[in-house]
């Protein structure tokens, strides 16, 4: 009688053993599932933020070249008139000599 309740023994002790492997792979399976998808999540989210970081430096160096631009034409427009008002003052019979001969160029070029 050994023998009869051996075999049955062990196969029951095998399909014992064998749910316990499924049970145990059907866990790990969810936390390795679960443990992915946070982790990706979180990878996700700092690539986000590195994103988001990258565009403000890019936003704030555009915005500072523009002021700069802005700042140089500005003062290079300032010492333009400055200069044609020095030579407007310093020459005015000059000036408005100048000035009629340009007015008579162009009056000639556009004629054509």
């Amino acid at each position: 009688m050994a023998t009869v309740n051996g075999p049955a023994t062990n196969v029951d002790d095998l399909r014992n053993d064998l749910q316990s492997l499924k049970d145990d792979v059907t866990r790990l399976a969810g936390q390795l599932s679960t443990a992915l998808a946070s982790s990706s999540e979180d990878a996700l989210g700092g690539v986000r933020d590195r994103f988001r970081r990258v565009r403000d430096n890019v936003g704030d160096a555009v915005h500072g070249a523009g002021e700069r631009s802005r700042d140089a034409v500005s003062e290079f427009a300032d010492t333009v008139g400055s200069t044609v008002e020095d030579n407007v003052r310093a020459r005015p019979f000059s000036t408005v000599a100048l000035a009629l001969g340009l007015g008579f160029l162009f009056g000639a070029l556009w004629r054509r």
